[in-house]
């Protein structure tokens, strides 16, 4: 049986909260890879659309908002789109 949390050193929790993110993380791996081809490229087209839109508009020094421009919001409309016929959102 582990030891209760308050019982630990501080390496023994920092091992046990390392072990706790390992888990979490492979069970989010293990879902993804249960998704089919074109879901998994949906979500991964969205992040990458939101990720350039965001770091634009977000951030002075790379020119704000001012320097999205309609095509960088019609791509993101698109895999919007996408992303919701993947996963039946519309309904």
């Amino acid at each position: 049986m582990t030891k209760k949390l308050h019982k630990m050193t501080d390496n023994e929790r920092i091992a046990h909260w390392e072990n706790v993110r390992e888990k979490a993380r492979l069970q989010r791996r293990n879902r993804v890879n249960k998704l089919c081809m074109d879901q998994r490229a949906a979500i991964i087209q969205l992040n990458i659309l939101l990720d350039n839109v965001l770091t634009y508009a977000l951030y002075r020094n790379m020119g704000g908002i001012k320097t999205v421009s309609a095509y960088d919001l019609q791509e993101l409309e698109e895999a919007r789109e996408t992303l919701s016929f993947q996963f039946n959102l519309d309904e």
